[in-house]
């Protein structure tokens, strides 16, 4: 009976009784937070902020032991995506450190540039060799080309080595530079 109306009076915005509940689980939250983060301050502040909600849906619980569950999946919850946070923080800070490097820009510049004179070589195909190559760079099979072009196997086949040995001839210069990027 005494925890309904304790309930009652937490809904109904009763702050010595918020108070109550603060000072009965602020300790054993906040151990419990340590169990997945082991800085206690941030713990704290995790605790603090399921406080807040605790507090934001106080009309919404239904029985004063749903408080103490409450709390404690909020406390999870906040501790996990936390970590979560952090994780996301030290990729994208690895991303950076690998971006900002000198060696990861002058190969992102030689690799646009094979690739550049690699799409420009292709735009002076015929238009039915440009799709066969397109289509080949796109994982698709001799006879998957055929019957997508309504032409047959040996069409795309003779297409195809045509293609190539044009493509060889304009690009002689950056086949080594392909070998590197394919290593």
């Amino acid at each position: 009976m005494e925890n309904q109306l304790l309930l009652k009076q937490l809904s109904q915005g009763n702050r010595v009784v918020f108070k109550k509940i603060f000072e009965e689980y602020y300790r054993p939250l906040c151990g419990f937070s340590r169990n997945f983060i082991p800085d206690a301050e941030v713990c704290d502040d995790l605790v603090q902020e399921s406080f807040l909600g605790l507090w934001n849906k106080r009309s919404d619980i239904e029985s004063y032991t749903a408080i103490k569950s409450y709390l404690y999946s909020s406390v999870r919850n906040a501790c996990l995506n936390y970590l979560r946070h952090q994780d996301v923080k030290q990729k994208s800070q690895e991303d950076i450190k690998a971006l900002s490097s000198d060696w990861y820009a002058e190969e992102s510049i030689v690799e646009e540039e094979v690739h550049s004179q690699i799409y420009e070589a292709i735009k002076e195909l015929s238009p039915q060799s440009r799709k066969i190559i397109l289509m080949t760079m796109n994982g698709l099979t001799n006879p998957e080309m055929a019957e997508e072009l309504n032409v047959s196997v040996n069409t795309v086949k003779t297409l195809k080595k045509r293609a190539y040995e044009f493509l060889r001839g304009k690009l002689k210069g950056i086949h080594w530079v392909l070998l590197l990027l394919l290593a």
